[in-house]
């Protein structure tokens, strides 16, 4: 390893400028992958494509379309019906052409119609006896009427009266089932608003396509708008435009931090070294690393979820680390007197093995999230392992070349670190003047720690899923979103559960089998399918039909004027049979048609009234109960819905959540043991790195701030950050002992105490900037991470150096006391 050092120094001494201009080129050549980059703000996108949720929803693009929904709300203040419902004859079948289009739902009037046609089969079975029986009654005074020698005694009216009766009954229901849309259109109550439904195949995830759809529609909206007249408006909501609106603030939201957290960073950075130059250094070798990481996540994991979404400012504030060490030990060496060549050498040995390791370590800690098979986990892991491994190549090539290459023109004349030492020497004084008050402190707090994870440890997981959601304010396209939901209700918006069966006939099992659970638990709420539009029990009914049509022909010619008129209205048809699925308009059975034109193979299952969809323990239990459903062949039917999404999201943090933290603290452990070869300030980094973990779990306990699908990534990175701050002191520690310092492990801490501070800071700053978010599990995640880099700073230079201290000044009067005897 010295010998490649050796020859990298000598390199970097004879040729800086090359390896600056090859940096620069993988800079250029990597911008036009990172532009690439998108968002995907969709839960699925955090799971891995073996979840049930997501195979089943791949299984069911094959067989469904129009899955997803753009919704589009004809809006008139005046409440003008007539022109929202011209324009939107007019507009639905234009959108029809559009590419990316399967179907646009906005009128139901068409079965309004078939039921009037088939009033009769609608009718239950004991409404028809009553008819029939009316009927019989009217046809029989009726025959009594046509006879000349038949003298009525009195007026019985009472077959009328129960005629009119029951078919007053059935024009009630009639009515009642177009009620809700008396006009044939989806109407709001207000009668202000008119909603049409364009279904995809396209999803919010897909940001090209999602928002080529949107301007195509809304180009095809502003046209049909100009042809009509009045005070009409239309704006778009649904899960195409809500995701799609989603992404793009988070995009936004990441830009605007991410620039946040490099004017912070460069402002730390020029406080601390007193000098413009070390921004232009550190500066020019964290950019390189950062474009090639995110350029390498562009082909490696193709989009940012809500998990990465924000680790540009992660790795940048996280990435300047070994550079400011680097760059601090270079400046000390110049105010030593060393030449330019000279520092660089000396610097590149005095930093290598302890910048090498507490990288090492933080990028083991990104690493170990790679094994795991949720997406939050593993995407974050790889952009951030490489993220890690570049910023610290770049530490070690390219600021050392930027170095040379700025020297040689502009060589450094005066101390320009006076801000560095200041820090340390803060650190020191307080823990040489106080040894046993500090480490008695870090005893206290770390028993407070311990009873609040001991108070918390039987329900760390967040379950209330609104507290993962975004508070940013409610956008028109959520607006939109709420006046379908009040129009169409719960499952035409899909917050309820889809059930896809293989045949019909399977579908009518599977609803018989969770209608039998229904009486076990209160998990379900309505069950739907195709078949509800259909009369029940139509087969045993139809004799019974067929008899109201010949005593209606029979009565017909012996009825009075208006008797005829209601007879003609419901005469059932010449040719009686069982309506099928078949027999269902288009418009109301489009939505349980499958690519191959059957119908009728899907239920839909809405959640109780009793229960919450943000609830995730509901939705764990209401998934699980309808996983459990089997078809006769014994496979699972597939399951479609933000239900599974939740619930399989729930269970992978639960599954990978606590692999993920045990890999990660045994391989920095693993690292330590190999970095210290077995000495004791291996103890003494591990030591800081427990408090540093324990202390920020109590913070958070007592916060109550509980785990998200983020926040679990919080304890493997801060095992590699609490690695990273006591690496430096104690690598420095060794160094002052090795040349015979008697206070080795003050002038330790005076001397990197500044720059590992000015490390936790730039981190700090890179965490901070997630509050930018309007996402509370990214800001809750900010949270935990500036608690644990806060935490384990302490602990690196503050409690161990305060220990490490009290123990030697008590061996050293132990010493002394056995010498005087």
């Amino acid at each position: 390893m010295r010998s490649w050092l050796e020859c990298l120094i000598r390199f970097q001494i004879q040729r800086p400028g090359t390896i600056v201009l090859v940096a620069a080129l993988c800079a250029v050549a990597a911008i036009p992958l990172v532009a690439r980059l998108h968002v995907d703000g969709r839960f699925a996108a955090l799971l891995p494509e073996d979840a049930p949720s997501v195979r089943d929803l791949e299984a069911a693009r094959s067989r469904v379309q129009g899955l997803e929904t753009l919704t589009l709300a004809v809006r008139s203040p005046s409440g003008n019906v007539t022109g929202m419902e011209r324009l939107a004859d007019v507009l639905a079948p234009r959108l029809e052409q559009l590419p990316g289009v399967v179907h646009v739902d906005f009128r139901v009037g068409a079965y309004a119609q078939f039921v009037r046609e088939h009033l009769a089969l609608y009718a239950t079975s004991e409404q028809l006896d009553r008819l029939n029986s009316a009927l019989q009654e009217r046809l029989d005074e009726g025959r009594a009427r046509a006879n000349p020698f038949y003298v009525a005694l009195d007026e019985d009216t009472s077959g009328q009266d129960e005629l009119d009766e029951v078919l007053n009954e059935l024009e009630a229901e009639r009515d009642a089932r177009s009620a809700r849309f008396p006009d044939g259109y989806y109407l709001s109550a207000d009668r202000h608003a008119l909603v049409l439904f364009v279904r995809s195949d396209l999803s919010g995830g897909e940001s090209i396509g999602s928002r080529e759809l949107v301007r195509r529609v809304r180009r095809a909206a502003d046209a049909a708008l100009e042809q009509q007249a009045g005070d009409l408006n239309v704006a778009m909501g649904g899960s195409v435009k809500v995701a799609m609106d989603e992404a793009e603030a988070i995009g936004g939201e990441l830009v605007l931090a991410t620039l946040a957290t490099i004017v912070s960073v460069l402002l730390a950075i020029l406080f601390f070294f007193r000098t413009g130059r070390a921004i232009v250094l550190l500066g020019g070798a964290l950019v390189v690393p950062v474009l090639v990481t995110f350029a390498y996540a562009a082909v490696a994991v193709g989009a940012l979820n809500t998990s990465t979404a924000f680790l540009a400012s992660i790795v940048i504030g996280n990435g300047v680390n070994p550079n400011i060490i680097w760059l601090s030990r270079f400046f000390e060496e110049r105010r030593a007197g060393q030449a330019l060549d000279e520092a660089v050498r000396r610097t590149h040995v005095g930093v290598f093995v302890a910048t090498a390791t507490a990288s090492g370590a933080a990028a083991i800690a990104y690493l170990s999230l790679i094994v795991t098979d949720f997406r939050g986990f593993h995407d974050f892991g790889v952009i951030g392992f490489v993220g890690m491994a570049l910023s610290w190549l770049g530490a070690i090539v390219l600021l050392p070349a930027l170095t040379i290459l700025w020297g040689r023109r502009r060589p450094l004349q005066k101390d320009t670190q006076r801000g560095a030492a200041s820090y340390g020497r803060l650190f020191a004084t307080v823990a040489a003047r106080a040894p046993r008050t500090v480490v008695w402190v870090s005893v206290l707090l770390s028993l407070a720690a311990a009873w609040a994870v001991c108070v918390v440890a039987h329900d760390p997981m967040e379950y209330d899923f609104r507290r993962l959601s975004s508070d940013r304010a409610e956008s028109e396209a959520k607006r939109v979103t709420h006046l379908a939901h009040d129009i169409v209700g719960d499952a035409a918006q899909g917050n309820g559960m889809v059930m896809l069966a293989p045949s019909v006939r399977e579908e009518r099992r599977l609803r018989g089998l969770l209608q039998a659970q229904t009486a076990q638990h209160d998990l379900f709420g309505r069950i739907r399918s195709l078949d509800d539009l259909l009369p029940q029990d139509a087969a045993k009914k139809l004799p019974k039909v067929r008899r109201l049509r010949e005593l209606m022909l029979e009565l017909r010619p012996l009825a009075d004027a208006q008797t005829r008129e209601r007879i003609n209205a419901y005469l059932p048809d010449a040719d009686l049979r069982v309506l099928t699925l078949d027999d269902l308009p288009e418009e109301v059975a489009r939505r349980y048609t499958e690519r191959d034109g059957v119908r009728g193979r899907a239920l839909i299952v809405t959640a109780n009234t009793g229960h919450s969809l943000w609830d995730g323990r509901y939705l764990v239990r209401w998934t699980e109960a309808m996983r459990r459903l089997r078809l006769a062949n014994g496979e699972r039917p597939l399951l479609l819905g933000r239900g599974p999404v939740f619930a399989d999201v729930l269970q992978a943090i639960g599954r990978d959540g606590g692999r993920a933290v045990v890999l990660s603290l045994l391989a920095t452990l693993a690292l330590l043991a190999i970095a210290f070869r077995g000495k004791r300030a291996m103890w003494s980094v591990m030591l800081g790195l427990g408090l540093g973990v324990l202390w920020m779990a109590g913070a958070m306990g007592v916060l109550g701030m509980k785990l998200n699908f983020l926040d679990f990534v919080a304890f493997p990175i801060t095992f590699g950050n609490g690695a990273d701050y006591g690496v430096n002191v104690m690598q420095r520690y060794l160094q002052e002992r090795k040349l015979g310092s008697s206070s080795a492990m003050l002038d330790a801490v005076r001397s990197s105490g500044g720059a590992v501070t000015l490390c936790s800071f730039t981190t700090v700053l890179g965490y901070g900037s997630l509050f930018i978010s309007a996402n509370r599990a990214v800001r809750s995640f900010g949270g935990a991470m500036v608690i644990s880099e806060i935490t384990c700073l302490c602990a690196a230079v503050l409690t161990v150096p305060a220990l490490t201290i009290w123990l030697s000044r008590r061996r050293t009067r132990s010493q002394e006391s056995g010498a005087r005897r």
